[in-house]
């Protein structure tokens, strides 16, 4: 039958999958793959110790993804695969099939209820900046839902608010900006402001000088600010304290129902984040994932003062959590991120760096061996701070680094790519 279809002719397979292929993962991968590729169908475990699935789609991809179930997901062994080619019946979506004969395995990906939380982590610019309109959470938001009914499928949105924070830190910017202005300096005649005559400063000014003074005006207006007291370990703290707290408050009353799962070493639930952050908010959603999966980071010691008892508290329970697969990483998107100057805060960044090796991702919740994409990034070679992330990493094919051009917030082709990503990735 293959050989009379071509290729954008649509078939349906029927397939047939033993091995290790029960409490592996293997149902989510090929929900994954499938809504990756735009194949209709579905998946089940039957009681055998099987899978059963059907894809429905084009010819040339139904050949590939029943390919791909040669190998499976990672943990997957997969010993023999059978392949039965039927009549389409028009499916358009892929969906998990549960069978209530097959019993319920802590360790089974796909079977508890999965509840998706969509985070926003804006920059630290404040509301006066002319540029905060650039990229709303909540008209980006907007954008986004449209796409594949969205909005009915992630459980709830937060929006981690830390305005006094950012409002301080835009007028203390603005303050220095003004202050260092290079004609305000000019017009200054204090004796212990000198400066060069005006004969004698034109003459001897190069041209590129006209370049750099709004470029420096420019970094501390847009965002060297930010940086700097991020760096810094008061800023750090304060960030991070304004920002997790709310997250894990949020995240909260989900873990009674977790805790539960655990006594009885069970899995009825389980918490996928979506990450979305725009300038420094990407660096902050990385550390917020990298202390949440790491088993590198001591976040009681590190990161939060020891006053902060209940925040230290909530967050290694998820921790915790996360090691036993009851939270875990949906998706992350990053937009004109600076994260590649802030990893330098750190010894061991540097010691791997100066080594010539690259960063592990699994450090934030993405598999060394992932094989679809899971964190996007946005940047733009003509903003100051927005760099490119996939080559600090390996190339990790996790990783997607995507180039663009003029604004972040109203560009249609951001706001596809972002939906598209997380329809990959919301799981129910």
């Amino acid at each position: 039958m293959e050989n009379q279809l071509s290729s954008n002719q649509k078939v349906r397979a029927h397939v047939f999958v033993s091995g290790t292929v029960h409490g592996v993962g293997f149902r989510l991968a090929a929900w994954d793959k499938a809504n990756q590729w735009g194949i209709g169908g579905w998946v089940e475990e039957i009681p055998d110790g099987r899978v059963e699935i059907v894809f429905e789609g084009t010819k040339e991809l139904v050949e590939a993804v029943v390919r791909w179930c040669y190998r499976g997901s990672p943990e997957a062994v997969v010993k023999n695969v059978t392949v039965e080619y039927e009549k389409p019946e028009g499916l358009k979506d892929f969906i998990i099939r549960r069978s209530p004969k097959v019993r319920v395995s802590p360790s089974v990906s796909g079977q508890a209820k999965t509840i998706n939380i969509l985070i926003f982590i804006g920059g630290l610019i404040g509301e006066n900046h002319p540029q905060t309109e650039s990229l709303s959470d909540e008209s980006l938001w907007s954008k986004v839902k449209k796409y594949y009914n969205l909005s009915e499928r992630i459980e709830s949105v937060i929006k981690v608010n830390y305005s006094e924070k950012e409002g301080k830190v835009y007028l203390a910017q603005k303050f220095v900006a003004e202050q260092l202005e290079p004609e305000r300096l000019g017009q200054n005649n204090a004796e212990n402001n000198i400066l060069l005559s005006g004969k004698e400063r034109d003459r001897r000014q190069p041209w590129w000088r006209s370049l750099v003074q709004p470029l420096r005006q420019s970094l501390l207006l847009q965002g060297l600010g930010d940086l700097v007291y991020y760096a810094g370990e008061e800023g750090q703290i304060a960030i991070k304290l304004a920002v997790y707290s709310q997250v894990l408050e949020f995240i909260e009353k989900y873990r009674p129902q977790v805790e539960k799962d655990l006594r009885k070493e069970a899995q009825n639930i389980k918490v996928r984040l979506h990450l979305i952050g725009y300038s420094l908010g990407g660096a902050i959603a990385y550390d917020f994932l990298q202390g949440l999966f790491s088993t590198k980071t001591s976040i009681a010691t590190d990161v939060l003062p020891g006053e902060n008892q209940e925040i230290v508290e909530r967050y290694q329970f998820w921790r915790q959590a996360a090691r036993l697969g009851r939270i875990e990483l949906g998706s992350i998107v990053s937009m004109a991120s600076p994260l590649p100057i802030l990893m330098m805060r750190s010894q061991q960044v540097i010691d791997t760096f100066a080594l010539g090796k690259t960063l592990l991702a699994d450090e934030i919740g993405i598999a060394k061996n992932a094989k679809e994409i899971i964190w996007k990034n946005f940047y733009n070679f003509d903003d100051l701070s927005a760099f490119p992330i996939r080559p600090l990493f390996g190339d990790n094919p996790g990783i997607q680094d995507i180039e663009v051009e003029g604004n972040f917030g109203f560009n249609e082709e951001i706001h596809k790519h972002v939906a598209e990503l997380l329809h990959r990735r919301v799981v129910s």
